[in-house]
């Protein structure tokens, strides 16, 4: 009867060209483009009327809330709102993947196993 000898990985040690090397980075150019969109934007939003998300008329369902003078009503015509609305969103969608992250990747050994 054959033995199978179990596969193990061999450790390698980065040289100092290795160590050192930056990771790639983005150019100025790019940062210039993002950073102009961004302010155009910020602008826009001095000289667009925005239109109440929640406003309930007279003559409708009166069993419903007055949602016109509701939390989010409020916040939603602050200065910056969607721009800060979208930063959180997108931290918080990092944070809840960074967590599942946690639960969901398979063990280091998890193909050992495998003739």
């Amino acid at each position: 009867m054959a033995t199978q000898k179990k596969a193990t990985r061999k450790k390698t040690t980065a040289t100092s060209a290795e160590a050192t090397q930056e990771p790639p980075r983005l150019s100025p150019r790019v940062w210039k483009i993002m950073a102009a969109a961004c302010a155009t934007t910020v602008v826009l939003e001095l000289f667009i009327h925005r239109h109440a998300h929640f406003l309930i008329t007279e003559g409708e369902s009166t069993r419903l809330p007055a949602l016109s003078d509701s939390a989010p009503a409020a916040m939603s015509n602050w200065f910056g709102f969607y721009g800060m609305y979208g930063l959180l969103a997108c931290c918080g969608s990092v944070l809840l993947a960074k967590a599942l992250s946690v639960f969901l990747k398979a063990k280091e050994d998890y193909y050992d196993g495998t003739p």
